[in-house]
């Protein structure tokens, strides 16, 4: 989609997520496609050969095109463990489920997840709330779980958002915004690559429900 190359800039994509959490400070029950945050460079041999490779900062970086057209791209740190990982729904397949129970690419909303967390998430300080597409705009809302950043990408696509002000209706954007994307962060490389976090002040860590 056109808006990977404006989030690249902040972020990297990927895809197929799958989470399960028991409760905060279980950050070894996360998973995406089977891989953790701090697994080793070897468990990527299960993936098949990557789409793309390439480098950033002393870190490797791969992506995969799975075979529903969704992304998986991988971070992994100088001491050769996994750093980051992110989904990316390519938008066009049928199933939009990404594995998570309850939430679905392009379904779940922004207010929704807010519903679920009970907050707005956090922010951080050299990332932004958000990103200007091409087609709308994609926002970025994070919480942590155990010791990881779980970040969810919601984007609004602005021809229907202003059909709807059209109408002369008042719409409340988070009511748009549906689910695009999904990370994992490692929390120490999340404060080294967008600086310290700016809270909701409602926020509080998640458990999965």
């Amino acid at each position: 989609m056109k808006r990977k190359a404006a989030i690249r800039a902040a972020v990297i994509v990927a895809t197929a997520f799958l989470l399960g959490l028991a409760r905060p400070g279980v950050s070894s029950a996360q998973s995406l496609s089977s891989l953790r945050i701090g697994d080793s460079l070897s468990k990527l041999s299960s993936l098949g050969p990557v789409s793309d490779s390439g480098s950033y900062k002393g870190m490797e970086l791969r992506k995969w095109v799975l075979p529903n057209g969704n992304e998986l791209s991988v971070t992994i740190g100088s001491n050769g463990h996994i750093v980051y990982l992110e989904s990316d729904w390519d938008g066009k397949n049928d199933d939009p489920a990404c594995d998570l129970p309850g939430l679905h690419f392009g379904v779940t909303t922004l207010s929704e997840l807010r519903k679920r967390f009970d907050s707005n998430g956090f922010g951080f300080k050299e990332r932004g709330p958000g990103v200007k597409t091409e087609d709308g705009f994609v926002m970025m809302n994070s919480w942590e779980v155990g010791n990881v950043v779980i970040t969810f990408y919601t984007r609004i696509e602005a021809d229907e958002y202003d059909r709807v002000k059209a109408t002369g209706a008042n719409p409340s954007p988070a009511d748009y915004a549906r689910l695009d994307a999904i990370s994992i962060a490692d929390a120490d490389y999340a404060k080294s690559e967008w600086g310290d976090r700016v809270y909701d002040p409602q926020y509080k860590k998640i458990e999965w429900k």
